[in-house]
């Protein structure tokens, strides 16, 4: 079993985009049998947030490209965006530090066990 996860990034080293401003998440597999990551492909998506302006068919637009993600890392996000990604099965995590090291604290602290990711997708 693996898990995926989006991270919102200009460079895909530093989780440096706000979420509603994001046009692109690059997406990593977690596999926790071995506590390894890897890349697995740049996802452009149209930013759900345009100038303060916020309708429910850009953000779904965004969960649609991300369906297969359980969490989502940005360096910012609303309240707003955070509970309608929760009520749609995806975690996100506010984490405006390097990616890599990200990725090594969840899986360290096992974090989809600890905030119960809600689904898992198969190697």
């Amino acid at each position: 079993m693996a898990y995926r996860v989006a991270a919102a990034s200009t460079d895909g080293i530093v989780i440096n985009q706000h979420f509603g401003h994001a046009d692109k998440f690059h997406i990593v597999e977690i596999s926790p049998d071995d506590g390894t990551y890897k890349f697995l492909e740049t996802r452009n998506v149209t930013p759900c947030c345009q100038c303060g302006d916020h309708e429910l068919s850009a953000f779904d637009a965004v969960l649609e490209q991300l369906k297969d993600v359980q969490a989502v890392l940005v360096s910012r996000i609303g309240d707003g965006a955070s509970d309608y990604l929760e009520q749609h099965g995806v975690t996100a995590y506010q984490a405006p530090y390097v990616l890599k090291s990200v990725l090594e604290k969840i899986i360290k602290d096992k974090l989809w066990e600890v905030d119960k990711w809600q689904f898992h997708t198969k190697n």
